[in-house]
């Protein structure tokens, strides 16, 4: 018997552009309009790559008598994560924190004061990888909300590094994320 290989694209290699917008902002978090999508926030430089981590929740059904008789999805958890190395502190406060953020026009000094009852904003996502051989793979997660934890290590080695990390929100209709790919002749 002769093995038949499935074609696909060549491995995906390389790390991506992260946009960031609040989600209470768009419209339509599925069909975003042009002024919409240019109104998406570059957060900046990523350090290492991104990561999407999908978990599904199974329930199992066993008859005492027939051993396993069926498995369904109870719930599911999409994470994305990604470091940072470009700082924008207004990045920061308004799409992670959800902190008060201030520039004093004069001086032009920031800053951002977290408070205990700041609470991280939902906000849309969308994480876009060029292939090397032409088109794109687009990660949209139309809901999301900062889930992690901030460390700031000052080094002389090393550039600062914010991680980014994400936890994906149902949408209206209970989706959670989206991924696109398009090609080139």
């Amino acid at each position: 018997m002769a093995m038949d290989y499935q074609t696909s694209e060549p491995i995906i290699l390389g790390s991506g552009e992260l946009y960031i917008g609040l989600a209470s902002e768009i419209a339509d978090l599925a069909n975003l309009t042009t002024q919409e999508e240019e109104a998406l926030v570059n957060i900046g430089a990523i350090e290492s790559g991104a990561s999407i981590t999908i978990k599904t929740e199974k329930k199992e059904i066993k008859a005492a008598n027939r051993g396993l008789i069926r498995k369904f999805v109870v719930d599911k958890e999409v994470r994305f994560s990604t470091g940072i190395m470009t700082w924008v502190m207004e990045n920061v406060a308004k799409y992670l924190l959800g902190s008060t953020f201030t520039k004093d026009a004069t001086t032009g000094q920031e800053k951002f004061v977290l408070n205990k009852n700041d609470d991280a904003p939902v906000v849309y996502l969308r994480f876009v990888h060029k292939k090397k051989t032409g088109g794109s793979l687009t990660v949209n997660i139309y809901k999301a909300q900062f889930d992690g934890d901030l460390s700031f290590t000052f080094d002389d080695e090393k550039p600062l590094t914010v991680d980014y990390e994400f936890v994906a929100l149902a949408d209206n209709s209970g989706n959670y994320v989206e991924f696109i790919e398009t090609f080139t002749d």
